[in-house]
Formats: C-alpha cells, structure tokens, sequence
C-alpha cells in the first residue's frame, strides 16, 4: 500500500489540474467583434472624390455638384433653354493658354467669349455629340478642384468674375475621335458667381470660334 499512495497523489494532482484548466477556459471572454466608429473620419469625406477635390468647409462643393448635376440632365435632354440658365455669360471658350504661351505669343483673352444673344449660333459647337454622350456620365475621376496655389494665368482669369474667396470646379473628358488614332478632350469650368456654381468657361482641343 504504501507504494501505492504516490501514484494516487500524482493522479489526484493530474485531476486537480484539468479540472482547474476547465474552470479557467469557461471564464474566458468572447471574442468580441470589432464596431465601426460612431464618426466618419474627415479623410473618408473627401475619400468619395478621389483625391481630386479638398474637404468643403465652405459649401462651395455641394453647391457645384447640384449645379453639375442640373447641368447633366440638361444636356441628357438637350433641353437648350435649361443649360443656358446653367452658364455664367459671356461664356469664355477660347482655347485653354498657358503661361508660357504669355510668354512667347499675344493671347487675345476676349475672342473666345460667347454672349447670351449669340448662344443658339455657338450651342452645337459646345454640346456636340461626344459631350452629350460623355458629360451626363461624368463621375468623381473626372471632377477636380482648382488649386489656388496653381498661379494659371487662365484660371486666374476666370476667377476675377466669380465670388471673393470661392473655389473654381473643372469637369474634364478624354476621349478618342472617330479615327482612333488621336485623342481629344473638352472641360466645363465652374466658378460660383452671386452665391451660386454655373459654368464660367468651356475649353476643348478645337475652338468654338473662327
């Protein structure tokens, strides 16, 4: 017998052991699930736009899209009346210049502009095929904000007729032309004047004028 009581210690310590290692697994929490915040980030804001348009503390970005988005039925329907109540005139649409063309060249910054009475005679020239085709598609890859720090001379134009302090919008597609062995492109610029986003300039690879 007393050979024997070692081995019942040991048995009743193994016991004791697993009956402790099931107490303690029992007491174990849950595995609990991770909850999304209560608030959207700031950055996941701005997340939707690609990248292309900065977080709107001013509204200015909320106003353009509801004009954009005005702007894209209109043109859906080639509903004339209604787009021109979207453009800010005289409507610029010479060729986009830049600074180093200043630079080399006379830029007669005035050629370009269409007037509310001569809108009908330039509208095909402006809403043709591909940008009734392409505009009421755009989406967040083709909207982007201009930088003020950009120091464009073309831009900075267009800003002298809009609101002190607000932000200029551009809506820019590429596309290739019927051959397909070149590409082109047309941009709509908007800019808020008298507290609201209409479009102040087009640009395109051809002119609408001469």
């Amino acid at each position: 017998m007393r050979r024997s009581l070692p081995i019942l210690i040991f048995g009743s310590v193994v016991l004791m052991i697993v009956w402790l290692a099931a107490c303690m697994e029992g007491q174990k929490p849950a595995k609990q699930v991770q909850q999304p915040p209560a608030t959207v980030p700031a950055r996941a804001v701005t997340d939707s736009s690609g990248g292309n348009i900065s977080l709107d503390t001013t509204g200015d970005e909320r106003k353009f899209r509801i004009a954009l988005a005005v702007l894209q039925q209109a043109v859906k329907k080639n509903d004339e009346a209604q787009i021109k109540k979207c453009i800010c005139f005289p409507l610029q649409t010479s060729l986009q210049w830049t600074n180093e063309e200043l630079k080399t060249a006379q830029v007669d910054k005035t050629a370009g502009k269409v007037g509310f009475h001569e809108f009908s005679e330039y509208y095909p020239n402006i809403f043709h095929a591909a940008v009734k085709r392409l505009l009421p598609k755009a989406g967040e890859d083709n909207l982007q904000e201009i930088d003020e720090m950009m120091n464009e001379d073309y831009y900075n134009t267009l800003r002298q007729g809009t609101d002190k302090g607000s932000k200029l919008y551009e809506v820019y597609e590429q596309y290739p032309e019927k051959n397909g062995h070149a590409e082109s492109f047309f941009a709509f610029v908007f800019g808020r004047v008298a507290g609201e986003y209409k479009v102040v300039a087009y640009y395109a690879k051809w002119p609408v004028k001469g």
